[in-house]
C-alpha cells in the first residue's frame, strides 16, 4: 500500500475519534486526547520492537508497569505524583534488561526471570495498594479505562504520544538497520547503543504512562500487534512506522466506538479488533 493510504486512513481515524465526543455524550475530549495520544505512543513503539524483534521485552514491560503503580501508590498514598515514581521504576526494569541482554544473557532467560519476579511482587504490592488508595483505582490499572480519565491525564498522554512518535519516526530507519544485521551497523560505525537506550527508554514511557489509560491486558496486545501487522503489509522503516501508528489508531477508534455500542471496556473491544486485523492480514499475506 501506499504511503499516503496510510496517511489517509490515520487522518480518518484521527478524525473520528475528535467528533465522537459529539455524538456520544458519555465521551469526552480528554477521553479522546488520552486514546489518540495512547495509539500514536504504542503504534510507533510497536513498529520499532518488531523491527529490532524485542517482543519478549514489550511482553514483560507491562508486567513492570503494572508492579510499579502499585508500588508508587502505596509509596505516595493520595499524594499525587506516583506517575513520576512508576514511570522511574520502570525505566530503571527495563534499562536493567537492556543491558542484560547487551551483556549476552538470553531473551528468554531475561523475560523469565522479570516476569516471575514482577509477577510475585506485583500480587504483594496490588493486596496493600488497594488497601491505601482502594479498589477501584487497583482494578483500572488492570482493565483500564479511557472513558474515566481526568483532563490532566489526558493531555499527559497526548504530549506522551505525540513526543514518543516523534521519536520514534525519528530513529526508526537506524534501529531498522540495526534489526536487519547488527553486526553491518556496528562496522559501519552507527553508535547502536544510542539506539538501543533510546528505544528502550520510549518503550518504557509510554507503557509506564498509559497503562492506568489502557489497562495492563491490553497494553500487550497494543505494544505487539500493531508492529506486526505493519511488517506484514508495508515496507521500509518509514511506511511500516507509519502504518503500525495507523493500525493503532484504526483499532482505537473502532474499538471506542464499538464499546459504547456493547456496553463493553474500550480496552477490551480494541484488543480483539487487533488480534482479527493480525489474523485477516496473515490470511490475505501467506494464504
Amino acid at each position: 500500500m501506499d504511503t499516503r493510504l496510510y496517511l489517509a486512513l490515520l487522518i480518518v481515524s484521527l478524525v473520528t475519534l475528535l467528533i465522537t465526543p459529539k455524538l456520544y455524550w458519555v465521551v469526552s475530549y480528554p477521553t479522546v486526547m488520552a486514546v489518540i495520544g495512547s495509539s500514536l505512543a504504542f503504534g510507533s513503539i510497536s513498529a520499532l520492537i518488531a523491527a529490532r524483534r524485542l517482543y519478549f521485552l514489550a511482553h514483560v514491560t507491562p508486567h513492570m508497569a503494572l508492579l510499579a503503580a502499585p508500588l508508587s501508590a502505596i509509596v505516595l498514598g493520595h499524594k499525587g505524583g506516583d506517575w513520576i515514581l512508576a514511570v522511574l521504576l520502570v525505566l530503571v526494569l527495563v534499562w536493567t534488561s537492556g543491558y542484560a541482554l547487551y551483556k549476552g544473557v538470553s531473551s528468554d532467560v531475561i523475560a523469565s526471570i522479570m516476569v516471575s519476579f514482577t509477577a510475585s511482587a506485583t500480587v504483594l504490592a496490588l493486596y496493600y495498594a488497594q488497601r491505601i488508595v482502594g479498589a477501584g483505582r487497583v482494578s483500572q490499572l488492570i482493565l483500564g479505562d479511557p472513558l474515566l480519565v481526568t483532563s490532566f491525564e489526558g493531555l499527559t498522554a497526548l504530549i506522551v504520544g505525540l513526543l514518543v512518535a516523534v521519536f520514534s519516526l525519528s530513529i526508526a530507519r537506524e534501529v531498522f538497520f540495526v534489526g536487519v544485521s547488527r553486526e553491518t551497523a556496528l562496522v559501519s560505525g552507527l553508535k547502536v547503543w544510542i539506539y538501543d537506550f533510546t528505544l528502550y527508554t520510549l518503550m518504557a514511557l509510554s507503557v509506564a504512562i498509559m497503562l492506568r489509560i489502557t489497562g495492563f491486558l491490553v497494553t500487550s496486545v497494543l505494544t505487539l500487534l500493531p508492529g506486526a501487522i505493519a511488517v506484514i503489509v508495508a515496507r521500509g522503516s518509514l511506511q511500516v512506522t507509519l502504518a503500525s501508528i495507523t493500525i493503532a489508531s484504526i483499532a482505537s477508534a473502532l474499538g471506542l466506538l464499538a464499546s459504547i455500542s456493547l456496553n463493553m471496556p474500550p480496552s477490551g473491544v480494541t484488543g480483539l479488533i487487533l488480534v482479527t486485523i493480525y489474523a485477516l492480514a496473515r490470511v490475505a499475506r501467506f494464504g
